[in-house]
């Protein structure tokens, strides 16, 4: 059976928009996390280190960083480019302004 071209193109367009869709979730969840539950320093001292509320807290503020790095991160690459003719750059401000305002 011969797959034509329409298909194969609009399967790779509805994967890559399905990506960047994800990612840009991602990043909302992240920076909407993140403005509610800062890295502050307090969550850093030796008193922090033992209450296991604190402890949590700063788990998550640390993996949901590392999430928005990589988002980040992603939408300033080449594969980012490879998927789509959006600006990187341009759409992290536009969620960002979405978010925290």
């Amino acid at each position: 059976m011969l797959v034509k071209p329409f298909i194969v193109e609009d399967g790779f367009s509805n994967l890559a928009n399905a990506i960047i869709i994800q990612a840009v979730k991602d990043y909302r969840e992240a920076i909407h996390f993140l403005k509610h539950h800062p890295h502050t320093p307090d969550l850093d001292t030796e008193e922090a280190k033992k209450d296991i509320r604190k402890i949590t807290l700063l788990n998550n503020i640390i993996k949901n960083e590392g999430e928005r790095d990589d988002v980040e991160r992603f939408f300033r690459s080449g594969w980012f480019g490879e998927l789509t003719a959006l600006d990187g750059d341009v759409l992290l401000k536009q969620i960002r302004e979405m978010e925290v305002g």
